[in-house]
């Protein structure tokens, strides 16, 4: 029967109303008895069945899900359930023919050419059907029927056993494509009584008849906005006509693919994603597909080489993405047996050999040496060397299996087509990572993805696939992006020249739930765009939209939406559009009954608003309290960039003008410090930074040419600058003297644009490395290109800054900053500090934001001020909420520490099983045991604990603490070892005279070493101009214990004089005359140490327990 087209609308409807929801489709469906005809097939009278449904004996699993979704709706519509059959019944009833059976073979009705989810809708005297591609998806051993196949191995063992290699195995996770739904869906009225076996339906599984029934519902009236009832439009009339009908509808697209997964998604997700006709099909392959074949320890174990080298170092972790080296031999063969292997046992028709993610720069071995391409845009950085591969690989591959392809996204470095390649083989595929972005909706920018797709379509004879990433909400994202007609004409403009698209957005368990404000209206207008050719209509839809789903708060939601999608794009920075885009939603709101429908459904708006809110009062706000990085005026001399920061304006840099960072996310004193000075000559910016090192450790420098990406894989420092005319600028140098210069007031993909045009210097010493910088300024703003745009920063107009610093080594990493952020990352804006020149200055500033940092300092505080209980407290309460484990180790810590101090043991130790980081842990359990005097068992405990395979922000903490531990157990040589390791973890002052002190007991104690122990003492004193801290005076008496010991009083005399004793007060005013008193009577002189004795134990001030030793020591001369 040859398809008949025909356009009929005949209903109590209006035609203007049919019109009005711009779906001018070519099924005619009667709606009531007014104006039918004898040819009219009736479904349902006046409430009354008068149809069933017929379907196979065996049917496919989406027929049955079909068949289902036919009497559900029909009886929602009309109030009558039909009766699902598989032999019609001898009654004068319609039947509904759905998916094939023997019935449509017998009326030679098939899916025949119905392909990627095509349907047709056919009508005869008696029966109308509903038919397509039916296909059950069977999946191929091997693949892991749930999670614990991936874990005990043995999915992956199968496909080794298979192959002989050890690639991971594909589409590992594919059985999260996989639900169960009720097991009596769309079987025979007869059988859905009994006992039911779950029916499991795939992504993968073609459902043509699902759609055709879909489809023709649509027609009825029938929307599914978003999941659940609360989505739908049902439209409700007794009586059901069909006029004669035979039509086929062909998507737009076969590849319609969002990422749902019915396993992790909810039922009513699951069929809303169905019911919009999306299609996943398991033969083509999406991103990454490289990253599948290597990232296992046995491929890096076996072939290092395949793996991208950065700063001298082949590098492979299995929690991050590990990047190739495109240039190995070894590597293309091995791509290519990988994907012949797939194509020959998974029957797969496009093959992944896409880069991992996060790929930014290229190998830095020999035979990749000038293959990236430097003199392009960032996006074509790699684009001939990525390509150039992809290339090799597919037309080797084409050798042997010349009607199948291999697939690579345009993305990131490698999103512009290559210039060295005038044609792609003709089995690549090329996927485009944003090639729409419909929220880039302004006409610039379209027109720049206009221009990136028509570049790629010259490239290839192959359709292009299209893969978006929605904006992520389970990520923060906030703005009202609602774009329906940026979304609706780049998908149009996509017809003709593309297969299809691949929708990545935040689809988690709660999709219904969480965010769904937002990605229900991404979703379904994206996926009805899929279907209607060129021409259509995306406005009528979003109309229709409008005024179905908010009824009364039609026109309101209306000027919301367009609003929003004319200005979102300004609203992270314009609090007036933020706030106005937020009165028209509350206009909307007043005009619907919040417990009705359409208030349930502007509820859903109004929760993912929360953050847009929020962003509103942020924009009221005033920074919060900042530290601040101050002038004073200009340098009065030159400063020559050589590196070496001994210039006159570093040597004598005012204080006001050097400062030092701390830990990112916890403020503590990095493990390593980092010291910045400032100053401003002209119209430059200087900086000098000194970065602390293990003495005597190479340094990892992974990038040696400006702009490139690799540096991040290694030691960096950067200087984020937010000028009075840009926010904002970052500056990365490594050791090399490499730079990266980024404009972040630019787009994306124009960061890399700009030049600083800054002066760098860097120099490499055995215990630091410097960096020191000049950046121009200028004010001239008709060249945004080129060098920093601003005024010199002053108390009225000042900069805010922040200079940072990663220390990144092969297993774990440091980040500090002047102004810590208590997040990852260095990129909060509202984090930097005040820069400017000028008087002291106390900037006005709203309450500091109730995060760990001030968590943390207000716990400090309490500490500080004696109420060490309440400290305990608010340390433990700082460690809970959403915060980083590193975070809630450090609170932890310190709230163990406070517990010891109060004599809570049972609480310390409490505390010290909740820290989620080992070596913090460890090191807590090391203090606890040693505040209990337990030296021993904490010797029995971790005498064997490898500290240094801590990360090594926390080597010197074990080595300290276990080095105390040894000395308090007489083993000397023991700790001495320990006490020696931990200095070398720190560059902390105070915390090195500790070490030192404790170096210099051991040695005096208990290796009996006087002469190093006076070493040890000295370097804790010498080029201090005034001794003040606890270990300084531990030093200074015991050298002059030991300058006693050695007859020489005068020396020890003249150590004990460095400390100005009469201006202290208290135990060290008492215990420092003691010492002074000690070696007097050594030297002989008693009537002098009789005065200072009875000095002692006149002053009131002084600890009872020093007083009761200078009455025992005095007692002793009189002897």
């Amino acid at each position: 029967m040859k398809p008949k087209i025909l356009v009929q609308y005949r209903s109590h409807w209006s035609l203007r109303n049919v019109l009005q929801t711009g779906l001018l489709f070519s099924v005619p469906i009667f709606l009531s008895a007014a104006s039918a005809t004898a040819a009219d097939l009736v479904l349902t009278n006046d409430g009354q069945p008068r149809a069933q449904i017929v379907i196979s004996e065996t049917p496919a699993r989406s027929t049955r899900l079909a068949a289902w979704e036919l009497q559900t709706y029909v009886a929602k519509i009309s109030g009558v359930k039909l009766p699902i059959v598989t032999q019609p019944s001898g009654e004068k009833l319609v039947k509904l023919f759905v998916g094939r059976s023997e019935h449509t073979d017998r009326l030679k009705i098939d899916a025949g050419g119905l392909k990627h989810g095509a349907y047709r809708v056919v009508s005869g005297d008696d029966w109308l059907a509903f038919i397509g591609d039916d296909t059950d998806f069977t999946p191929i051993e091997p693949w892991a029927r749930h999670n614990g196949e991936i874990v005990n191995g043995k999915a992956q063992a199968e496909w080794d056993k298979l192959t002989g290699a050890q690639w991971g195995v594909p589409g590992i996770l594919m059985y999260k494509q996989r639900g169960t739904f009720p097991g009596d869906i769309g079987l025979p009225t007869e059988q859905a009584a009994g006992k039911k076996v779950p029916l499991q339906l795939w992504c993968y599984d073609e459902r043509g008849s699902f759609n055709a029934v879909c489809g023709w519902l649509q027609r009825l009236g029938v929307r599914w906005y978003l999941p659940g009832e609360l989505g739908e439009i049902v439209p409700t009339f007794k009586t059901i006509r069909q006029p004669p009908i035979d039509e086929i509808v062909r998507p737009d697209f076969p590849l319609r693919r969002f990422n749902f997964r019915f396993a992790t998604v909810s039922h009513d997700t699951a069929m809303w994603s169905m019911r919009l006709g999306t299609r996943d099909p398991f033969e083509i392959q999406d991103a990454h597909g490289l990253d599948n074949m290597t990232n296992r320890a046995e491929v890096f174990a076996a072939h290092p080489d395949w793996f991208a080298l950065y700063g001298g170092k082949r590098r492979y972790d299995p929690k991050l993405n590990n990047q190739l080296c495109y240039s190995n031999e070894e590597l293309f063969q091995e791509t290519v047996r990988y994907v012949r292997a797939q194509f020959d046992h998974y029957k797969l028709d496009t093959v992944s050999i896409m880069p991992p993610d996060g790929y930014t720069a290229i190998c830095q071995c020999k035979l990749c040496e000038g293959k990236d391409s430097a003199e392009r845009d960032q996006r074509g950085l790699l684009s001939d060397y990525v390509w150039g591969f992809v290339n090799r690989v597919a037309k080797e591959v084409g050798k042997t299996h010349p009607d199948r392809k291999v697939l690579n996204c345009a993305y990131g470095v490698y999103t512009l087509p290559p210039l060295k390649i005038a044609k792609l083989e003709p089995n690549v595929v090329v996927s485009i990572v944003g090639g729409r972005v419909p929220r880039n909706n302004k006409p610039e920018q379209q027109e720049e993805l206009r221009k990136l797709r028509e570049s790629w379509v010259a490239k290839t004879d192959n359709p292009l696939i299209n893969f978006e990433n929605y904006p992520f909400t389970d990520r923060g994202w906030y703005l009202p992006a609602f774009t329906p007609h940026s979304m609706g004409s780049s998908i149009n403009a996509l017809k003709g020249i593309s297969q299809g698209e691949d929708i990545w957005l935040t689809i988690q368990h709660d999709f219904d739930k969480n965010g769904i404000g937002l990605n229900h209206f991404l979703v379904y207008f994206n996926a009805r765009m899929y279907c209607g050719g060129k021409e259509q209509d995306v406005d009528a839809l979003f109309r229709e939209y409008c005024r179905l789903f908010y009824g009364p708060a039609e026109h309101e939601m209306r000027a919301f939406f367009e609003y929003g999608e004319a200005n979102w794009q300004e609203m992270e920075k314009d609090k007036s559009k933020v706030d106005h885009v937020l009165e028209l939603f509350a206009a909307a709101k007043a005009n619907v009954d919040s417990g009705s429908v359409y208030g349930r459904r502007l509820a859903l708006i109004d929760e993912f608003l929360k953050g847009l809110r929020s962003k509103s009062t942020q924009l009221a706000k005033k920074r919060g309290p900042v530290p601040q990085l101050r002038l004073v005026g200009e340098a009065t001399s030159k400063i020559v960039i050589d590196g070496k920061l001994d210039d006159d304006a570093w040597v004598n840099c005012p204080v006001a003008s050097t400062v030092r960072l701390r830990e990112l996310q916890t403020g503590r004193q990095p493990t390593f410090g980092t010291t910045v000075k400032s100053a401003w000559i002209g119209n430059n910016a200087y900086f000098a930074i000194r970065c602390d090192e293990h003495p005597g450790e190479k340094l990892n420098i992974t990038a040696t040419k400006k702009d490139d990406s690799a540096m991040w894989y290694g030691d960096v420092v950067e200087v984020l600058l937010e000028t009075e005319s840009r926010s904002y600028y970052q500056l990365a140098i490594n050791p090399a003297g490499a730079v990266a210069d980024l404009d972040r007031s630019a787009a994306r993909n124009a960061w890399f644009g700009w030049d600083a045009q800054a002066e760098v210097a860097t120099h490499i010493a055995d215990d630091h490395w410097n960096v020191e910088l000049r950046i121009p300024v200028t004010q001239d703003e008709n060249d945004p290109l080129n060098r920093v745009i601003g005024r010199k920063p002053d108390k009225s107009l000042p900069w805010h800054i922040n200079v940072c610093r990663q220390r990144i080594r092969e297993k774990d990493a440091e980040y500090s900053a002047f102004s810590p952020t208590g997040a990852e990352d260095f990129h909060h804006l509202l984090k930097f500090a005040h820069f400017y020149d000028g008087n002291s200055h106390q900037f006005d500033a709203a309450e500091a934001d109730a995060d760990f940092l001030e968590a943390t300092r207000l716990a400090a505080d309490l500490g500080r001020t004696g109420k060490r209980a309440e400290a305990l407290a608010a340390f433990t309460a700082a460690a809970s909420g959403p915060i980083s484990d590193l975070q809630k180790s450090a609170a932890l810590e310190q709230a163990a520490y406070y517990a010891r101090y109060v004599l809570k043991h049972d609480v310390a130790a409490e505390l010290a099983a909740r820290i989620p980081l080992d070596a913090v842990k460890k090191t807590v359990l090391m203090h606890n045991l040693l505040d209990q005097s337990k030296p021993a068992q904490l010797i029995e405990q971790f005498a064997v604990e490898d500290i240094a395979g801590w990360p090594f922000w926390k080597a010197e903490d074990g080595y300290f603490a276990r080095g105390r531990a040894y000395a308090l157990t007489n083993a000397g040589k023991e700790a001495e070892a320990d006490l020696l390791r931990a200095l070398e973890w720190t560059s902390d002052t105070r915390v090195r005279d500790s070490i030192r002190q404790t170096l210099g007991s051991n040695r005096e104690s208990n290796l009996k070493d006087d002469t190093a122990a006076l070493a040890a003492y000295r370097e804790i004193i010498d080029n201090v101009k005034q001794l003040g801290s606890a270990d300084q005076f531990y030093a200074v008496q015991g050298i002059a214990r030991i300058q006693t010991r050695r007859g020489k009083f005068d020396e020890a005399l003249t150590v004990l004089r460095k400390v100005e004793i009469d201006k202290l007060s208290g135990y060290w005013r008492g215990s420092m005359l003691l010492a002074v008193g000690d070696t007097l009577r050594a030297a002989g002189r008693k009537d002098d140490a009789a005065t200072i004795y009875k000095s002692v134990i006149a002053d009131e001030t002084t600890d009872l327990r020093l007083r009761k030793i200078a009455e025992e020591s005095l007692a002793q001369l009189r002897e």
